[in-house]
């Protein structure tokens, strides 16, 4: 039997990749501190929807290059097809620069390069994530398992402290394996068996941690310090907001309360996003690269509407020519 869609997820995963290109607009302060939890939802979801999927596999080894494939082979292809454009424009004298070959490779790796994908290198620890955690729980009692979660994190911050981001294992692999792979993966894997008492408490706990933090840099720093600051690689500060604003979105959405937001947006666009985000993702990247290259100066708004407008539509005509084929 054909397991049900489940809307909640196509709903959460539509919110996280619009405040995701959202934040590429460069908007306002105060728009770009409230949509600042997308990764830590995105990452909370695909943990959700990996432990369903790794019960289809036989083997970790079978789940994992599944999973790297689906991650890694859209990205390569697209990277591409970008440069290839970005080649062809340079060629039809548009004043267009090309990236650098170190640029490039470390596009493809998944390190900076031209930004935007790292994300993925993220996904990627997070599947590793999610094997790691599936074994733990199979060999260690839950309550066990939070404690040992919580002194990981708790050596991650007091590394990053003394280490900071001079390492380059630790500051691609470590420094987000642990908050990401570990952390917001381990709570995606838990949060359907939670109830909506356990779920509220935790997202208010999070969230007056993280108000007192945004208190204390207020007084130290005389103003109001953006989370973003702590997100690369995400420190306690940024992930409070996040993880806390997410578990409370979940709440309003997935589970049954006087908005039943769910049955109001069970709608085709919704889904569609929500099955295509990646490529969506990825497009929109070749949009931002394009008018930061032309030096265009607009309003973020219409950068938005760029953005998500130019991403939907190459989506859909990628679907269609592959249909063609």
């Amino acid at each position: 039997m054909k397991k049900e869609r489940d809307i909640t997820i196509d709903i959460l995963k539509t919110v996280g990749i619009l405040m995701i290109i959202l934040a590429h607009t460069n908007p306002p302060n105060i728009i770009f501190q409230i949509r600042n939890f997308d990764v830590s939802l995105l990452i909370i979801i695909s943990a959700m929807l990996g432990a369903y999927s790794y019960n289809k596999y036989k083997s970790d080894f079978k789940y994992f290059i599944k999973r790297i494939i689906r991650l890694i082979l859209p990205v390569w292809i697209f990277l591409t097809i970008l440069f290839i454009l970005l080649y062809f424009f340079k060629i039809c004298t548009l004043d267009i620069s090309i990236p650098n070959i170190k640029t490039i490779i470390d596009s493809y790796l998944l390190l900076d390069g031209i930004g935007y994908v790292w994300i993925i290198r993220v996904y990627v620890l997070c599947a590793i994530g999610l094997l790691i955690l599936l074994k733990m729980k199979k060999k260690i009692k839950p309550s066990i398992l939070k404690i040992l979660l919580v002194l990981i994190y708790v050596i991650y911050e007091i590394l990053f402290y003394f280490i900071g981001n001079n390492n380059f294992f630790m500051k691609y692999i470590i420094y987000y394996m642990i908050p990401y792979g570990l952390i917001c993966t381990y709570i995606g894997l838990e949060l359907k068996k939670m109830t909506n008492k356990q779920i509220l408490t935790f997202s208010a706990i999070l969230i007056i941690i993280f108000m007192i933090l945004s208190i204390y840099f207020f007084i130290m720093q005389k103003q109001f310090v953006l989370t973003n600051n702590y997100k690369y690689p995400p420190r306690i500060y940024y992930l409070s907001y996040s993880i806390g604003i997410s578990l409370l979105l979940y709440y309003i959405i997935g589970r049954k309360n006087i908005l039943n937001i769910k049955e109001k947006l069970d709608i085709k666009i919704i889904k569609f996003i929500s099955e295509h985000s990646m490529w969506i993702y990825l497009w929109h990247i070749f949009f931002i690269l394009l008018i930061n290259k032309l030096s265009i100066n607009i309003n973020f708004i219409i950068k938005y509407i760029i953005y998500v407008s130019g991403g939907l539509l190459m989506t859909y005509l990628q679907i269609k020519f592959v249909e063609k084929l």
